[in-house]
């Protein structure tokens, strides 16, 4: 039977990732975007509570999706899918769609001054990297994903499953010691958490893919969704005035986010294991939401503010809503031309 609740957590945190890009456009505490002006710092509080959890969860999911998923597919079938809906898509939105976002980051920033020192090949690899948007998730999902294929081929007996499922509730709460040390290596850039990020995607596919393990997600979801929110207040009073990106690392931040992680799971599976036309066409859209919404954004806030002097509420409204609006058009655009569809990991829509 399929798992459509993790659909569903797709979708949602996609849509949480854009609440996050707009909030962090707008932020106070120096948490920097490719544009960035002045907002109601009030709002970071959406920032601090949706940050620290959030990639982590999809992390999670797209571990869970691999156990699935190489139920049915040689690793090799597995390394080529994977080489074709992540490695390609990663480069050709460094080589076609992240330019515009440099573009515009190196223009409002004075980068251009700040990097005039640098040799002509160095500032190219700057500007790629900061053209890299959202994209670095393909990419790093795409790394997790060959290490998987090598811990299988340890692991021929799957010894490690076997262990996992006998994982009860207090070992599962104890796992955040692990998770917390995950966090402290290979933290690259704001940006890469390689530590974290290889060791939650081995944990879904390990352990979180387990059904008796989902059921007792499901069945403790209303503690953990309170602990939960015990935990975001805190920590946002904790870290409060601080970058979102010097935080994440913070034992009490990072507990909250393996709580959160815990929580989402297993209110999803309760509670949001089904399907409407709704959460059917977020489903079919989301991956074009999350590849297509960065630079839009970017351009749609520096256009509102430098030619318009609106209320800083309707900032964040029209941001967000335009940005979802104009990346749905995209995916729908790029959905459609052959080659272009293929370039981006867009699946093929008829007419």
């Amino acid at each position: 039977m399929r798992k459509v609740y993790l659909d569903n957590i797709r979708w949602f945190v996609i849509l949480m990732v854009l609440v996050f890009h707009t909030v962090s456009t707008f932020c106070s505490n120096g948490s920097l975007m490719s544009y960035n002006y002045p907002g109601i710092p009030a709002l970071d509080t959406i920032g601090y509570l949706l940050y620290p959890w959030f990639m982590p969860c999809m992390f999670v999911v797209a571990g869970i999706s691999a156990r699935y998923s190489l139920a049915k597919k040689t690793s090799s079938q597995f390394f080529k899918d994977r080489t074709l809906r992540l490695l390609l898509p990663f480069v050709s939105y460094l080589v076609l769609i992240g330019p515009f976002a440099a573009n515009l980051s190196f223009e409002v920033n004075n980068l251009n001054e700040v990097f005039s020192a640098l040799p002509p090949v160095a500032l190219f690899f700057v500007r790629v990297v900061n053209g890299m948007g959202p994209s670095w998730f393909l990419l790093q999902l795409f790394v997790v994903s060959l290490v998987l294929v090598l811990v299988r081929q340890l692991d021929r007996r799957d010894r490690l499953s076997a262990w996992a499922g006998k994982c009860n509730l207090g070992l599962l709460l104890l796992l955040f010691i692990p998770v917390w040390g995950a966090a402290q290596v290979l933290y690259i850039a704001y940006t890469f958490r390689v530590g974290l990020y290889l060791l939650l995607f081995l944990l879904g596919y390990y352990l979180f893919s387990q059904d008796n393990i989902q059921r007792t997600l499901q069945k403790y979801s209303p503690l953990f969704l309170a602990g939960g929110i015990v935990l975001g207040i805190v920590q946002t009073y904790v870290s409060w005035g601080r970058p979102f990106q010097q935080v994440v690392n913070h034992w009490l931040v990072m507990l909250y986010t393996w709580v959160m992680i815990l929580a989402v799971l297993g209110a999803a599976g309760r509670w949001f294991n089904k399907s409407n036309t709704f959460t059917a066409y977020m489903t079919k859209r989301s991956y074009g939401l999350y590849y297509f919404h960065y630079v839009p954004m970017t351009y749609i806030a520096y256009w509102l503010t430098t030619g318009l002097a609106l209320p800083s509420i309707w900032n964040y409204v029209l941001v967000l809503v335009l940005s979802l609006i104009a990346s749905i058009v995209l995916y729908e655009i790029f959905s459609r031309i052959p080659v272009v569809n293929v370039l981006f990991g867009l699946k093929k829509v008829k007419g």
